[in-house]
Parts: C-alpha cells; structure tokens; sequence
C-alpha cells in the first residue's frame, strides 16, 4: 500500500473537514447551533500538547491553539471551572455558563506545556491516568505504531498483511491514520502488536518513559492548585473486552493506586477510548458502584440540567484538531458535533443511555 494512495484521500477530508469548520465558526453559524446544542456547559478532551504536530503526526494539540481556546471560552461567557463546580452548577438552574478542561493519560506536555497556559488564565484541568502509565507497563500501542511509521520508510505489517511505503511526511500522516483506524475496528487488535513492536526495535516502555509524567511528578501536579488527577483504569483497554469482574478490579485498582499515592480520595473517572470500546450501562454503573462521584465518556456533545440526575455517562467534546484547533473547539462548544451525529436530534447525550 503506497503512501500516495493513503495520503490523496487522507489530504482531501482534512482540506475539507478544515474549510468546514472555519466557515461554521467563522460565520457564526456554530453560535446557532449552540442555541440549541450548547446547553450548560462542556467537558473539553485534550492529550498530549505540542509545539510542533508535524513532529507527531497530527496528534495533539499546538499550544498555541489551546491558549486560543482558553480565550474563546472566556470571550463566549463561559468559566473555566474544575468537574466538581460543574456538577454543582449543573443542578443549579440559575449558574453560569461554564467549561471543564480534561486532559487524558498524564502526558508530560500537560505539565510543561499547558500548565504554564493555565496558570496565566487561571484555568483549572483533570488530567486522568492509569496505573501502567506510572509502573511503565502501559500498552501504548499508539506510540508505537507512531513510532514505527516516524522511523521506518517502509515496513511491512503483518497483523493486516500488508506492507507500508511512506517516505514522506503526508505519507507518514496518512499510514498512521490509517492504523489507527484499524485497531479502532477492532480493540484486540491491539494486543497483538507485540511482535510488530519487536521486530521494528520498537520498546514500549521507553516510550511511556519519554511521553508520560513519572509517579513523583503525578503526586506534585496533584499538589497544584489548578490541576486535580483523575482514575483511567489500570491498563487503558477497553472495557468492552472485559468480563463484569475485571471491568470492576481493572477500575477499583486503579481507583486505590491512585488514591494511596495521593492519600486522598479520586472521585472522577474517565473511560479509556470512546465508541465501541464500551457496553455502556454496565461500565457506569460498575464505576458508580465505586464510589467515584462523575465518569466521562468520549461521546460529543454539551452538558445539560439532565446530565444532574445520570453523572456517569456524561459526554466529552474532543477538542484536538491540529489544522485548526480554535475552529474545531468552537464547533465542539457549541454541541455542532452532536447535532451532526444525530442528524439534528437530541441535544442531551448518553442520559437514559444510547451506547
């Protein structure tokens, strides 16, 4: 499979996908749609930060764009605030409009990038973390297929028989995508990528090791003000794959590693991926049960009064785009992605549950 082939049609649906949301934001036309779609509040998913997306192959966000962001909300009306102020003003009618920053995984660009941007905008954020991410022993499957397609002209990839040219940088965007999308189809997938990783010279854990925050630097953000770390499951798998009883210990450990190293009670939780990674109802009541207080989804959309009475599929707008992060995030705000996932219907997502 030739990167020409990946990167022609790759390039067009980012060329149109970009057009598409200048003129939605640019025009004004995301600020009706949030009329409707916008509701009180949203949860704003980020993961790694960058000063350079090239470098990482469309993945994360320039840090130039969430300082962006962070202005828009406050030009929109919209407090930045931290998840247990958002349940409360979820339950209260006469609240403000507000925001919620979460950032998923405990990259170390959450500390050396976005937190200065934070502190100059006084914006609170949970960063959510699992357990393998602080032992090493993460399955970064996506750092690794990262790494191989940054380091490698050519490959071959077994798992999808297949053999990848991309000598080039579009080419190179185009391949990771496209990988991606295949183990999407199918999270087992990702645990059969060991061999691929071996036979490339490619090591897991000095990966997480060079992306993630230790376990001295995840108890020192915890003491910062603005920062408050969150539960992400032991080994970031999908739940789906799981029995009931490896679903509740994968998230219990999780749970009590991260509570006996902060010696302090975790409450909020978020699930690992999004669609289909989860069964839905199963998983929320399981982390309720807990004892945690909120769980978010990957699902787009806003926050509604609703979403007071059912906190633990509470949806999450993705708000990474390195073409043109300000737009996408503005889209997101404003419940566009909701609205053309259901094609105009519901505006309150995951309460009485659609997973």
């Amino acid at each position: 499979m030739t990167a020409l082939q990946l990167s022609a049609k790759d390039k067009l649906r980012r060329n149109i996908k970009t057009l598409g949301l200048r003129f939605l934001s640019g025009s004004g036309l995301a600020g009706l749609v949030g009329r409707v779609y916008g509701g009180k509040g949203v949860i704003l998913m980020f993961h790694e930060f960058t000063r350079a997306p090239e470098e990482k192959l469309g993945q994360g966000t320039r840090i130039e764009d969430f300082e962006a962001v962070l202005r828009r909300l406050k030009r929109a009306g919209r407090d930045i605030v931290d998840l247990s102020e958002a349940v409360r003003r979820l339950a209260d009618p006469e609240s403000k409009p507000f925001a919620v920053l979460t950032f998923d995984d405990g990259y170390r660009s959450n500390i050396e990038l976005a937190l200065p941007v934070m502190e100059k905008h006084q914006a609170p954020a949970t960063i959510y973390v699992p357990t393998d991410v602080i032992t090493r022993s993460l399955n970064a499957w996506w750092l690794g297929l990262r790494e191989i397609v940054l380091t490698k002209d050519s490959f071959d990839f077994e798992p999808a028989n297949a053999r990848f040219e991309c000598s080039d940088h579009a080419g190179k965007v185009a391949t990771f995508s496209h990988l991606l999308a295949w183990v999407w189809q199918d999270f087992s997938r990702a645990e059969a990528l060991e061999q691929v990783f071996t036979d490339n010279g490619i090591s897991l854990p000095v990966l997480v090791e060079r992306y993630f925050f230790n376990e001295s630097q995840m108890i020192e953000a915890d003491k910062h003000p603005l920062i408050e770390i969150g539960a992400h499951t032991s080994t970031h798998r999908a739940l789906r794959l799981l029995s009931d009883n490896d679903v509740k210990q994968d998230i219990g450990d999780n749970k009590k590693f991260l509570e006996d190293r902060l010696t302090r009670e975790v409450p909020h939780f978020a699930f690992p991926y999004g669609r289909p990674s989860l069964t839905g109802r199963r998983e929320a009541d399981i982390v309720k049960s807990l004892g945690f207080k909120t769980a978010v989804t990957t699902d787009p959309g806003c926050l509604f009064s609703q979403h007071a009475d059912d906190l633990f599929l509470l949806p999450r707008q993705d708000a990474e785009y390195p073409d043109d992060g300000l737009s996408h995030a503005v889209c997101g705000m404003n419940g566009f992605y909701r609205a053309l996932a259901t094609r105009c219907g519901a505006p309150v997502a995951n309460v009485a549950l659609e997973l």
